[in-house]
């Protein structure tokens, strides 16, 4: 009796220990999930155990029977029961698998798969379904294989992700690009950035001597032969064949240029020092880098310092010359320049400390009188062309809308005009004497006023007698012929 409760408890103990393993394939494999009792309480009965049959068809869609037998009290279950259903468990496993092999499920269909199967709800009244049948479309399938077959280059992605990088990098610097900036077009090319060393200094200056040399042989001879020198003379008076000569040539000028590009930078950097006195940027970089052209002539490499300190101040020199020269329409002596400029810088630390300073206080600061100081602002004022327009949202030019001193406006005209017909009509009312008098006198007619004497020299009278006539011709003019004709308006200009 002993033997036979051991051995009931130890295939319960191997019932329960199947039926765990059976649980866990089940849940790696869910289509085998409907074949497996419900074995969750002891104190249940057994569900059927489906007995499975797979047909597989041209198209390798699956249909699955299920049936049912008996229940049986798992109290009541021997070691061949037990043996039986763990056959059973383990073909419908392999069934399964071949099943999930054939039809090409793919890991993501067995995660929805079993995500499905572990959140279906058995039916609430208890009733299992006699028949299951499970159609699976192996289209879907397909697709989804299709897409994670196909297989992209690594190296086309990383090329497609550099290419949109560069893009934009490349909008970026183009966004704020001028093409006509002079300063771009100055420092175009990469020979610019290129700095150099010592070394380097020292090898271009000894080809930049010798082809300063070759130059200076040529240069006397066009003087010795009065023209331009042919190669082959040139060649013999430096002792050389063509062919060298033209390679010191070609060596000669390709380390000049490079220099003056190495150097390119400082002439913009001294350039930018200068803006706003006259000269556009593209003027001052022009003349800059005919300083720094001079200074290659001029550098002398045994003087012990390197050539941008020495080119620097001839750089500044052509710059500052330039301004002097070329900056206005009337030049300006250096000194006037010089000194107009003191004069600025005085006036630009006033306002910058919140005081704008009067003429008197400008020139107690600089030095010089007040007469002086605005001398100096007269003669540099700069001339502006009529042509120019003084409103920008017009067409309008200083030539329409300046007046012409010489020339009279209409009423002025006319009032001059009425006041001769005025004046020729009350001289009139005079005797010959006394209206020759008035006229000589104040210039009547022809323009030119004549002394008493001078009168009188004429008419043959003294000095006092023509005085006299005058006196008393105004007299006439002044209480008789004015009021008498209306003209009270020239009451006051007659004495």
């Amino acid at each position: 009796m002993v033997n036979d409760v051991s051995l009931h408890e130890m295939n319960e103990c191997d019932l329960d220990e199947v039926i765990k393993s059976l649980e866990c394939q089940s849940l790696h494999w869910p289509n085998s999930w409907n074949l497996l009792p419900s074995l969750h309480a002891k104190d249940k009965p057994f569900s059927t155990v489906p007995m499975v049959s797979t047909t597989r068809g041209s198209d390798g869609i699956a249909n699955t029977r299920q049936s049912q037998k008996k229940q049986n009290n798992p109290t009541s279950v021997g070691p061949g029961d037990v043996l039986s259903l763990a056959k059973q468990a383990m073909m419908a496993s392999k069934e399964a698998v071949s099943l999930a092999e054939n039809i090409n499920i793919l890991p993501m269909d067995f995660d929805e798969c079993l995500y499905s199967g572990l959140t279906s709800e058995q039916p609430a009244n208890g009733i299992s379904a006699e028949a299951v049948i499970a159609v699976r479309s192996t289209k879907i399938a397909e697709r989804r294989l299709k897409k994670r077959r196909v297989s992209r280059n690594p190296k086309d992605i990383t090329y497609d992700a550099s290419s949109s990088v560069k893009v934009d990098i490349k909008k970026k610097l183009n966004k704020g690009f001028d093409p006509n900036d002079p300063l771009r077009l100055f420092l175009w090319g990469p020979e610019t950035t290129q700095l150099l060393t010592v070394k380097e200094e020292k090898d271009l200056f000894v080809q930049i001597q010798d082809l300063m040399r070759l130059e200076e042989v040529k240069q006397k001879l066009h003087l010795q032969f009065n023209r331009e020198p042919a190669l082959v003379e040139w060649a013999k008076a430096v002792g050389m064949s063509c062919r060298v000569l033209n390679s010191c040539l070609h060596t000669g000028n390709r380390s000049r240029n490079k220099m003056i590009y190495a150097n390119s930078r400082l002439v913009v950097h001294v350039a930018k020092q200068y803006q706003g006195m006259g000269l556009s940027i593209g003027d001052l970089l022009q003349e800059g880098s005919m300083g720094l052209m001079r200074s290659l002539e001029k550098f002398n490499p045994q003087a012990g310092c390197r050539f941008p300190t020495y080119a620097y101040w001839w750089i500044r020199q052509s710059i500052r010359k330039a301004i002097f020269q070329k900056s206005r329409t009337i030049r300006l002596p250096e000194n006037v320049f010089a000194l107009l400029k003191k004069v600025k810088a005085v006036k630009r630390s006033c306002i910058l400390k919140g005081h704008h300073p009067t003429n008197v206080e400008l020139a107690r600061q600089v030095g010089i009188t007040v007469k002086k100081l605005e001398t100096l602002f007269v003669v540099s004022r700069n001339p502006v062309s009529i042509q120019e327009r003084p409103w920008l949202d017009q067409q309008t030019t200083f030539q329409e809308i300046i007046a012409d001193p010489e020339i009279e406006i209409p009423e002025q005209s006319i009032g001059k005009e009425m006041m001769r017909r005025h004046v020729r009509g009350l001289l009139g009312i005079l005797n010959p004497k006394e209206r020759q008098i008035i006229r000589s006198r104040f210039g009547i007619g022809d323009g030119e006023r004549k002394s008493l004497s001078e009168i009188g020299d004429v008419l043959g009278m003294s000095k006092e007698r023509v005085r006299q006539l005058e006196s008393r011709a105004l007299y006439k003019l002044k209480h008789q012929c004015l009021r008498s004709q209306g003209l009270d308006a020239y009451f006051d200009l007659l004495v």
